[in-house]
């Protein structure tokens, strides 16, 4: 009987220590970007965390799904919230877009006047705690930020058009950039966006060239790159990511059904051919999007829908320094779409493309043993990248 515990025991042991990732070391990032570029060598010497190890936390920071969740359902560790300004924009279309604006806590070091522009990831908010983390983070350290709130992602502001936000739908983005330039035309600004946040970013700065005037650098973190891959992707089951989409899938629901009113407005259903049962029965994103998005938008096919989504197409027209970032272990963006931005890095001589053994997606936690610090290495590299930059600008060497 002692024998039939004791493997049990071994077992179980063996089991942690497999699904903690226990025996893998914790490395500096592996590094993409063209050969010869000084822009990139030199910047690479200016961002310690590009050389150093990103050491998670020691008893569960190995496992990217752990990271993943942690954030998604936990936030970040004594999250604050920061205080900031809001603004309300009328569309064309009758939509009601917000931004938040948070000023900086005191004079950026180099004495300049610097805004981060953020675009949250899928459904997310100013409220989201990552993102509050990072602006309190950003605002210690002197820079101004402005954070796009997806439509319909804020419970108590009401849709005042029947639709939310889409996967690469620019406008939103484009408007708060043009009314933070009007409000400070002086301002140097940043472009950084989350996961889908990334995406529209991405998107909207390779759209047109013009787009990219004012901003020093971009800044796209744990994204996809390809809709339409990415989507296919997320129904499969390795690496859980089918059990992803279901919560993703079980989110955007929830967000629809309390802008119900609205998004199934009868002449809308009846016009677009939307059944609301099914749509609310969807287990994927992708029913979702069949069944209303790419109906209420006029698209005559996913796959259509899909192309018009994705910043893919778009970045090889970007020509200021960006800096991409992913996670091997990333549950939900599988390494396969990440070649996009490895052959995007390795052709650009202002791109960067540093791909972490650890981290999940959008995770990133430090600290030792079980607990985490409150600010994670994800924040840290992004402030020293765009201080890096904001030095090389003052140099003439952007």
């Amino acid at each position: 009987m002692m024998e039939i515990w004791s493997f049990l025991g071994i077992l179980l042991l063996y089991s942690i220590f497999r699904l903690l990732h226990w025996s893998s070391l914790p490395s500096a990032p592996t590094l993409y970007w063209k050969e010869g570029s000084k822009f990139v060598q030199d910047i690479i010497n200016s961002c310690p965390f590009l050389t150093e190890p990103y050491i998670p936390p020691l008893w569960w920071g190995k496992s990217g799904h752990i990271q993943t969740i942690v954030y998604a359902k936990l936030g970040r560790v004594s999250s604050p919230f920061p205080k900031g300004e809001r603004h309300h924009v009328v569309l064309s279309d009758g939509a009601t877009m917000v931004y938040d604006v948070f000023p900086p806590h005191k004079a950026h070091e180099s004495g300049g006047d610097y805004t981060i522009t953020v675009c949250p990831g899928i459904a997310n908010s100013s409220g989201a705690s990552y993102i509050c983390t990072f602006v309190n983070y950003a605002q210690e350290n002197g820079y101004r930020v402005t954070v796009l709130n997806h439509l319909g992602a804020i419970r108590s502001v009401k849709l005042t058009s029947s639709r939310i936000f889409t996967y690469g739908g620019t406008e939103e983005f484009d408007t708060m950039i043009q009314k933070v330039k009007q409000m400070y035309p002086t301002t140097n600004l940043l472009a950084c966006g989350f996961s889908m946040g990334a995406n529209i970013v991405v998107k909207y700065l390779g759209e047109k060239p013009e787009n990219q005037q004012q901003f020093l650098c971009a800044l796209s973190i744990c994204q996809g790159y390809d809709v339409t891959q990415a989507t296919s992707m997320l129904q499969d089951w390795p690496y859980m990511r089918r059990v992803y989409m279901y919560a993703m899938t079980a989110n955007q629901k929830g967000m629809m059904s309390r802008h119900h009113e609205i998004l199934m407005d009868q002449k809308l259903l009846e016009k677009c051919n939307i059944d609301p049962a099914k749509v609310f029965s969807s287990t994927s994103l992708v029913e979702l999007d069949e069944l209303y998005t790419r109906r209420r938008l006029g698209y005559k096919s996913l796959t259509d829908y899909y192309s018009w989504c994705s910043c893919k197409p778009f970045m090889n027209e970007i020509e200021i320094p960006m800096f991409l970032l992913n996670a091997e272990d990333d549950p939900i963006v599988p390494m396969a779409l990440v070649d996009t931005a490895k052959d995007y890095a390795l052709k650009h001589d202002k791109s960067l493309l540093a791909v972490t053994k650890h981290g999940g997606h959008l995770g990133y936690f430090e600290g030792k043993g079980l607990w985490a610090d409150p600010i994670t290495w994800l924040d840290r590299s992004i402030i020293q990248y765009t201080n890096a930059i904001i030095a090389f600008h003052i140099r003439g060497k952007l």
